[in-house]
Parts: C-alpha cells; sequence; structure tokens
C-alpha cells in the first residue's frame, strides 16, 4: 500500500495494487473514488482533503511508509 497527496489537486491517493491501470472508477460518495482493475479494487482517491482532514494529518501522509500487500489481499477487500 502506498498513499500520496497532491497539494496542487488536494487529493490523496491510497494505492493498494501497483503498476495496475483503472478500468473502471465509482464515486462512492461525494470526493471519494474507488478505481478498479476487472473486479480488483486498486486504489482509493479522496478529493478536497483539506476539507476533511486537519493540516497536520496531512502533513503526516506523504510520511507514511510504503508496505507492500499482496494482490490477493487487495482482492478481498474488493469482495
Amino acid at each position: 500500500m502506498k498513499i500520496s497527496y497532491d497539494p496542487k489537486a488536494d487529493a490523496a491517493y491510497i494505492y493498494f495494487i501497483k503498476d495496475k491501470k483503472s478500468t473502471r472508477t465509482e464515486e462512492v460518495s461525494e470526493g471519494l473514488l474507488v478505481d478498479y482493475n476487472g473486479d480488483d479494487l486498486i486504489g482509493i482517491e479522496i478529493l478536497g482533503v483539506s476539507e476533511k482532514f486537519p493540516k497536520e494529518e496531512i502533513k503526516s501522509i506523504t510520511k507514511i511508509e510504503k508496505i507492500d500487500y499482496p494482490t490477493s489481499f487487495a482482492h478481498r477487500i474488493s469482495k
């Protein structure tokens, strides 16, 4: 898993599977988008991050250590 934050877009992205492109995106609530490749959940995008989280938490997003989960873990989340 990897989390990134783009201050210009004010958006955070949580990657569950690396090197896969989204084939389908669903907006599950306002500003919360879920990306799939087939049936596999590959990532979640949060828009308007500064409106949802305190500044201290936003700064810490880029400091989160990258953790690689196996594809099967992300697949179980999507089911």
